[in-house]
């Protein structure tokens, strides 16, 4: 008796389940209705219904995604619009495809090993805030609760900065998540940049600079009511509950938190005054616990910039929400999505003018009521899982998104970037438009803050010499307190050096460092004294270890290496009926070679996809720069950006060296330098990618990469795998012979009368036939990789030794992995 007395009614009360019972919520489906004009958008959103995913009127004509149960169905159906039912009782459909990922349960998993397959739970979530104060107090302060939801759960708040228990004059951002309470990734995306932040310090130079000059402020679950009901009525994850759980009387329960704050409030048909309707604003502004919380927590600080995040379409939305226009500082906030959305190429953009009309919205409120730009990221998309994505796919959408967390970090304060460096010839030069031995140069360095306030220090940009023949004549330039949003530039005193005239080298290196508040961006500038020439050339003919990504999201238009077909849509050509290689060439990477049989059949729909090079050493390669044919189509503007990046650490973190959304009409050549020390691990990334329901086509061919090397240079482009080739590209000397050394160990020998070093072991080397240069410097050579079992795992160091009538020359060495 006493545990059906006693025990029984407590835990309901403390869990926030009523004895009393409450009606189990309905089968939800997923809808996609077509949408030809803004009249039908009008339509939908009289009805009220749940908008899962939206973008802006484009051609083809798209499709908008509901989440609509059997009685909004009815309403779809009645007001006659044509919709298509995707998934039938999408809640059992989620849990079917979650429950392959159910994980032993820890209280602090990593992320995707949540209990609610992959996803975290509330208590989960408690524990790592607990998890990171413990293990780094100095930085991560303990949770405070910002006030209570309806049914009396804590809404948590955890700060992260240096001196973390003082309140310093150091610029604040707010990051919060579950607005709505199916959407987890939100969550989870939020505690991986906290993680980051915490783990990084002392060791990323990025986020010790954020930790030590900014104060971040985290509310990882607004709506912990709704959250932990999902959890209740589908424990292995798929809930699909949106608002909190008010009780509106007569069964019905819920308010749309991010419909509930003032500015905007129930303008413009962007929310509803029926408490059946999943954007309920409830019956005024702030009248539910949750909005009311962080409404006096946003009071007590002082702000200048809020990240409000949720799942799920690849968008970045900014005011206005409630009404079709910009605020007055749009410039300021197309700056921010700029950067922001640089590793993803998401479409950005008022939220009203991307999306529809939503009022009463946080984004709107942060910016109107407390001067904070207001941003809220939409999270993965329905092909990678919509709201409950799986694990893998959770810590993919996670993971590509940081940048964006960490550039929302940065504009808080001052965020100060390299806008272009620039060298010329100084005074008393030839004026040949080169800095060659025996002359001044000089380096015009633009430098720009795209932060929201001015930096604590002067801006200073210094230049040094990393070669001895290099010498500094002015070192520094002092741009001051760069204003928020502005650009400098040294131009009248621009930095000076002189080299050598004696000097022999091919190329010499200085090196710019741009220090601020303790913070340093160095930018690498190479001076060639001799022409660059090519070490690599690929045009695809043969399979040389490029390959499409196995994380590929897009349902059609994938990568691959074919002949393309010509498609055409309102006699403009998106896809061209031949490669760029000159015949008997025919092959290219395409985007689906098949021409389509209708609009969008067979271009990128539904994400993105990517092809890879193979890894690559680069190491004997300076001012290296990559070139290549692109043909790109886009139907819109703008619309989404085909993106070429560079990893010098075998695809760990990336560099963007192309994002541009505008189409190329017709093959164009792109050179792209490569910033930094090249490495024996470089790798390049294609990607094309379709969030905006529009015609994407993309094809590349006629690859080279290029640069300054010593002479008996020799590259090698290729995966290893069997049955593939591999292509070596030697570099000598007109009228030469190259000598190919294979072998299986290393060496280091100073052989007399041969110039340069014995780099593999001559005891387990191969020796190649000559090969004539004739009259050309550069030679090709490609071995297709033996179908040998025994091989596999085997390195083979290969080493160029050049013969000019009588001199003998060994130039780098490089290698290859039989895979």
């Amino acid at each position: 008796m006493f545990l059906l007395t006693v025990v029984l009614p407590a835990l309901l009360q403390a869990t926030g389940l009523q004895a009393t019972g409450q009606p189990a919520a309905p089968d939800h489906h997923l809808v996609s209705i077509k949408i030809k004009d803004a009249r039908s958008l009008d339509k939908i959103l009289a009805l009220d219904l749940d908008i899962a995913a939206c973008t802006a009127l484009e051609l083809p004509a798209r499709q908008v995604e509901i989440i609509a149960d059997d009685e909004a169905i009815r309403r779809i159906s009645k007001a006659k619009l044509q919709y298509e039912i995707v998934i039938r009782n999408l809640e059992d459909s989620i849990e079917k495809r979650l429950a392959a990922y159910v994980t032993p349960y820890t209280l602090t998993p990593g992320i995707g090993k949540g209990a609610m397959g992959g996803h975290y739970t509330l208590a989960q979530m408690e524990a790592i805030l607990d998890k990171f104060n413990t293990t780094n107090p100095a930085i991560c302060a303990k949770k405070t609760s910002i006030g209570k939801s309806i049914e009396g759960r804590n809404i948590w708040m955890v700060k992260i900065s240096d001196n973390v228990n003082k309140d310093e004059a150091e610029p604040e951002a707010l990051f919060d998540a579950i607005h709505h309470a199916r959407e987890p990734l939100s969550m989870s995306t939020t505690l991986l940049f906290m993680d980051w932040l915490i783990d990084g310090y002392g060791k990323d130079p990025l986020a010790s600079y954020l930790v030590d000059n900014r104060e971040l402020y985290f509310i990882p679950c607004l709506n912990p009511d709704g959250y932990e009901y999902n959890r209740r009525i589908r424990p292995g994850g798929g809930g699909m509950w949106r608002k909190n759980r008010r009780n509106n009387g007569g069964g019905i329960f819920g308010v749309d938190l991010n419909r509930n704050y003032t500015t905007g409030f129930g303008l413009n048909g962007g929310s509803s005054s029926d408490p059946r309707s999943q954007v309920y604003r409830g019956t005024s502004p702030f009248s539910e616990p949750e909005t009311l919380a962080i409404e006096n927590f946003i009071k007590s600080r002082n702000f200048t910039f809020g990240c409000t995040t949720h799942t799920y379409t690849e968008i970045l939305l900014r005011p206005w929400g409630y009404q079709r226009s910009e605020p007055a500082n749009a410039n300021e906030y197309r700056i921010i999505d700029k950067e922001a959305t640089k590793v993803t190429g998401m479409r950005a953009g008022p939220a009203s003018i991307l999306l529809y009309i939503a009022s009463g919205v946080a984004l709107d409120h942060y910016h109107q009521a407390h001067k904070m730009f207001g941003y809220t990221p939409e999270l993965g998309t329905l092909a990678e899982g919509g709201f409950w994505p799986n694990p893998a796919n959770s810590v993919n959408i996670a993971n590509r998104h940081q940048h964006m967390f960490r550039t929302f970090a940065l504009v808080a304060g001052a965020s100060i970037a390299v806008s272009s460096v620039l060298v010329r010839e100084g005074p008393g030069s030839n004026n040949n438009g080169k800095v060659e031995p025996g002359e001044t140069g000089q380096v015009i360095v633009s430098v720009r803050n795209d932060g929201s306030s001015l930096p604590n220090t002067n801006v200073l940009a210094n230049l040094s010499t990393q070669t001895r023949a290099v010498s500094i004549s002015r070192s520094s330039t002092d741009f001051g307190k760069l204003a928020r949003f502005s650009q400098s530039s040294n131009v009248a005193l621009p930095l000076e050096f002189k080299i050598d005239k004696n000097f022999q080298g091919r190329f010499a290196s200085l090196k710019l460092d741009v220090l601020f508040e303790g913070r340093k961006i160095e930018t690498l500038i190479n001076l060639a004294f001799v022409d660059p020439v090519i070490v690599l050339q690929e045009d695809f003919e043969k399979d040389t270890g490029f390959a499409r990504s196995s994380n590929d999201t897009a349902t059609t238009g994938r990568f691959e290496r074919a002949a393309p077909q010509q498609t055409t849509y309102q006699n403009r050509i998106y896809q061209p009926g031949s490669d760029h290689t000159k015949a008997p060439g025919s092959l290219c990477w395409v985007t689906d070679a098949l021409a389509g049989s209708s609009v969008g059949s067979r271009d990128v729909d539904g994400g993105k996809t990517s092809f890879l090079s193979p890894l690559i050493d680069l190491r004997h390669v300076n001012a290296a720069t990559l070139e290549l044919w692109l043909y790109y189509s886009e139907s819109v503007t703008p619309g989404d950006p085909f993106r070429i990046e560079s990893s010098s650490d075998a695809g760990q973190s990336w560099k963007t060296l192309y994002n541009d959304s505008r189409s190329t009409n017709g093959w164009t050549k792109l050179r792209l330098e490569l910033q930094g020390p090249m490495t024996d691990k470089m790798q390049f990334r294609f990607t094309a990618k379709d969030d905006s329901a529009s015609l994407v086509e993309a094809l590349i061919d006629d690859l080279s990469i290029s640069g300054i090397v010593d002479s008996a240079a020799l590259s090698i482009l290729g995966s290893g795998r069997r049955n593939s080739t591999l292509r070596l590209g030697f570099n000598g000397k007109k009228n030469g012979l190259a000598l190919l050394l294979l072998a299986t160990a290393t060496a280091k020998l100073i052989i007399p009368g041969i110039q340069g070093t014995l780099l593999v072991d001559p005891a387990k080397t191969f020796f190649s036939p000559a090969l004539p240069y004739g009259n050309k410097d550069r030679l090709s050579l490609d071995i297709l990789v033996p179908n040998d079992p025994r091989l596999v795992t085997q390195k083979f160091y290969c080493q160029q030794l050049l013969i000019d009538g009588s001199e003998l020359s060994l130039g780098n060495r490089t290698f290859f992995v039989v895979r």
